[in-house]
């Protein structure tokens, strides 16, 4: 077993055939060898030998083990089943080979036989998880089920009886439980039920995540177009949290739901299950000004009550009635928020989302606003005005991303783009005086410079300016230079020599990158789209396997 795990397969099958020269039946010899022979790519002889162990049906632990371990490397699950059958009927009040049986059917994706063997093992030992295990099969048989109305009217129907089963008899132990309770109660459309569940005392057991609970209830609130308690509910969690975008969302479109219906508080009773609800404008308004003058008295003001006024704007505004409300001029409200938050790196990205709010006229002059408020500085009259720190840079950063969101760029011609990259290569170069103590894994501060001016030159590139991409090339290497884990450096790198036909670079681009799982799929077309045109059918099909191998190996986990 230390050869095999060790990689020494030859080694292995040597030691195996001396242990079996002494004794003959030693089954967990053989299968030790049949694993050596299917790992030297001996396959036809490791399967008769396994198979000569597995109609002995063994049972014990050893040569059930390494069975298994086989098997799953012959890319053979449905073998392990009929093992461990065989197993169960022999010993038939194990534990072990019991839970053994349902996890072999579980790869294979045997529901029904799954269920069956759940309720066996929960019948042997009475335990919580076995009972569930088999509902969650009941679940996974509906999901799979051909016909819809088979699912909605047998399978979900007896996983709910079940689990009433187990709430009645008050057994009900751990969180999970009550998940499943819920996935079943959400998958028959029993939405009111499944709310009911969430708010009593079974709710109180979704502790794992935060405001697991609250979240749940706001998703039945939704499912029922029960918008007032829809609308508490956001409410009070911003008043817990006023930064929790996904409450302010639920709140904006739970309150215009209400102005659309006219909707009134019932005389003398309370708004709803969740309290106070916000029915108008004016109401939502205060309640967004009143979070704003919370945040503004703290010392780390938090950004969510900023947004939320531009995102009412937005809404009020797609709606017609913005001049009512005097929320402020969203161009006032970014370049505050830009002065607030300006040395962020996520400054862009909020704002980014806002920009269709800014009259196209007013581009140019909203740019050089923040700029003005943007801490560089020149040593000599001619030169570049350039940050003091990384607070500073990252701040004319953000408005170098907006410019190029805004088109500012685009509209330059050939010999402004020039200049613009020789500004954003200065730029990048001062920057890395910042990042001297950064470690390989880390990114440079300035990085992005460097990307924009390859972004500005590839542009000249596809006008037909032909030695453009020369100079793409040599940036992003020098850029990678000091940045050797910057992805996007990579990617493009890839994208770049791909399209010139050089091959040979983006293979070992590729590997550096060190994708995992899911993204073997995601940016590997990257690589398999060329690397067959090009010529390449090794790393496309080595590319290819990576993905294949992927898919394989989760097509259980997530089925």
């Amino acid at each position: 077993a230390d050869y095999l795990d060790n990689g020494n397969n030859k080694m292995a099958i040597q030691q195996a055939d001396k242990l079996l020269k002494k004794h003959k039946d030693l089954h967990c010899a053989k299968v030790l060898k049949a694993i050596g022979l299917q790992r030297t790519g001996k396959q036809d002889e490791a399967y008769a030998l396994a198979q000569e162990v597995a109609a002995l049906e063994p049972t014990d632990d050893n040569s059930l083990q390494a069975l298994t371990i086989l098997y799953r490397e012959m890319h053979r699950p449905e073998l392990v089943t009929k093992l461990y059958e065989a197993a169960v009927k022999k010993v038939p009040n194990s534990e072990e080979y019991h839970s053994h049986l349902f996890m072999a059917y579980a790869r294979v994706g045997e529901y029904k036989k799954m269920q069956q063997a759940g309720m066996a093992l929960y019948k042997i030992v009475p335990k919580n998880p076995y009972y569930f295990w088999s509902v969650m099969s009941l679940i996974m048989q509906s999901i799979s089920a051909q016909d819809e109305n088979l699912s909605k009217t047998m399978f979900l129907p007896l996983a709910e009886r079940m689990v009433e089963k187990m709430v009645k008899e008050d057994k009900i132990e751990a969180e999970a439980e009550v998940e499943l309770y819920y996935m079943i109660l959400e998958r028959l459309e029993k939405y009111k039920e499944a709310l009911d569940v969430v708010r009593g005392k079974l709710g109180e057991k979704l502790t794992s995540e935060l405001q697991s609970r609250e979240n749940k209830c706001m998703a039945m609130y939704k499912k029922l177009r029960r918008w007032p308690e829809c609308n508490a509910l956001s409410r009070k969690l911003l008043l817990k949290n006023s930064d929790d975008w996904q409450f302010y969302i639920t709140y904006f479109d739970s309150a215009f739901q209400l102005i659309d219906e006219s909707w009134t508080p019932p005389p003398e009773e309370e708004h709803s299950l969740e309290g106070e609800v916000h029915y108008s404008v004016e109401q939502a308004v205060k309640f967004i000004e009143e979070r704003i003058t919370e945040e503004s008295k703290s010392s780390r003001p938090r950004r969510g009550p900023y947004l939320a006024k531009l995102e009412l704007i937005r809404r009020l505004r797609y709606r017609g009635c913005n001049d009512e409300y005097k929320l402020g001029d969203p161009e006032e409200l970014m370049f505050q928020y830009f002065k607030k938050f300006g040395d962020k790196p996520c400054c862009f990205t909020d704002l980014k989302v806002f920009v269709d709010l800014l009259p196209s006229s007013q581009y140019t002059k909203f740019i050089s606003q923040l700029l003005e408020v943007t801490p560089l500085s020149a040593t000599a009259e001619n030169e570049i005005a350039l940050p003091a720190d990384t607070k500073a840079l990252q701040q004319h950063l953000c408005v170098v991303q907006l410019s190029r969101l805004l088109g500012i760029y685009h509209a330059m011609d050939k010999k402004q783009k020039l200049t613009a990259v020789w500004e954003l290569m200065l730029r990048y170069r001062h920057g890395l005086e910042f990042g001297k103590s950064c470690l390989k894994t880390e990114l440079q501060f300035s990085d992005y410079y460097c990307l924009l001016a390859v972004h500005l030159l590839l542009d000249l590139w596809l006008e037909g300016e032909e030695a453009a991409v020369w100079q793409c090339l040599t940036l992003l290497e020098e850029g990678l230079s000091h940045s050797p884990s910057n992805a996007q450096f990579k990617l493009l790198l890839i994208r770049i020599y791909c399209r010139l036909g050089a091959f040979e670079p983006v293979a070992e681009l590729y590997s550096s990158l060190d994708a995992k799982h899911i993204q073997h799929d995601t940016i590997g077309y990257l690589l398999t789209r060329y690397a067959e045109s090009l010529g390449h059918y090794t790393a496309a099909s080595q590319s290819c396997n990576f993905a294949l191998r992927f898919f394989h190996s989760n097509q259980k986990d997530v089925s």
